[in-house]
């Protein structure tokens, strides 16, 4: 009966330090496939630390300075930081347009002009805002970027000799903004853009029209004599004005005369006589009538 018993205690001994292998080997492995792990983890952190450098200012920048090789400073950088600079070489001479703190990351928006409006102004125009309505602004439903003719109505006055007028003052205008929208954003007093919504139109108040510079004082007393009308010209009718043909009925009107019948000024009436002085003689020429 003790043999049976010793062999049966034999028998668990090796089952248990059977058992007790398995679970060290697979412990040992398992702190084996840990320490390559981190290992792993330690050599790709490292790598990605100084897998990519950026440009930083060593020292304070202000608006408009040009950037010298001495201001910037490479250097590794651990994450990924979207619009900037790998090398100083990118931003030689280069001129800031806002002020640029030392230690900062250099980016592309140290560069951007800040005006939205400067930057769709052609040269020899200028942008000038009027007041528009749902109405004055064809629907609501102008958008940057479209062609509009410009219509002048005043009624019945003295200055237009008690008729009522409406003149096609100026053709073929390019719309810049519209209400708060700029090139199809709409923008917040932040400087955020928003996405537009369906009826911004018809909420807007003004509307900034691209004016070739001789056009401006007939237009600003155009607003002020009475009142205006944005007419939206389709695409097929800018394409061909673009491409300098001729419109059916489009007529330019002479200039003078239109400002003359915009703002009701009457040229001078013309001198009855001519004084002419030859020496100390005075000579009269009657002008006939």
């Amino acid at each position: 009966m003790q043999a049976r018993t010793l062999k049966i205690i034999a028998a668990l001994l090796i089952i248990s330090a059977v058992v007790m292998g398995i679970i060290g080997y697979r412990i040992s492995q398992e702190d084996a496939q840990r320490e390559v792990q981190r290992q792993s983890a330690a050599t790709a952190a490292d790598s990605y630390t100084y897998a990519q450098k950026l440009v930083i200012a060593t020292r304070d920048i202000s608006k408009g300075e040009a950037l010298k090789a001495e201001d910037l400073m490479q250097v590794p950088y651990a994450i990924k930081v979207d619009d900037s600079f790998n090398t100083p070489e990118e931003l030689l001479n280069r001129r800031s347009e806002r002020d640029i703190f030392k230690g900062a990351i250099i980016r592309t928006a140290d560069f951007e002009d800040d005006s939205k409006l400067a930057a769709q102004i052609r040269p020899g125009y200028r942008a000038i805002a009027v007041k528009v309505d749902e109405v004055i602004g064809t629907g609501g439903f102008l958008k940057p970027g479209d062609h509009v003719d410009i219509i002048f109505n005043s009624r019945a006055s003295k200055e237009t000799n008690d008729k009522s007028m409406a003149r096609r003052i100026l053709r073929n205008i390019r719309l810049i903004a519209y209400g708060t929208e700029i090139e199809g954003e709409r923008m917040t007093p932040e400087g955020e853009a928003k996405p537009s919504s369906k009826d911004s139109g018809k909420r807007s108040r003004s509307a900034v029209l691209e004016i070739a510079i001789d056009d401006i004082n007939l237009l600003v007393l155009a607003e002020h004599n009475g009142n205006l009308r944005l007419s939206a010209i389709g695409e097929a009718d800018v394409l061909a004005l673009e491409e300098g043909e001729q419109l059916l009925g489009d007529t330019a009107e002479d200039k003078a005369t239109l400002m003359r019948a915009v703002t009701g000024f009457k040229p001078a009436p013309p001198p009855k006589s001519v004084y002419v002085y030859n020496g100390d003689k005075v000579e009269t020429i009657r002008v006939s009538q």
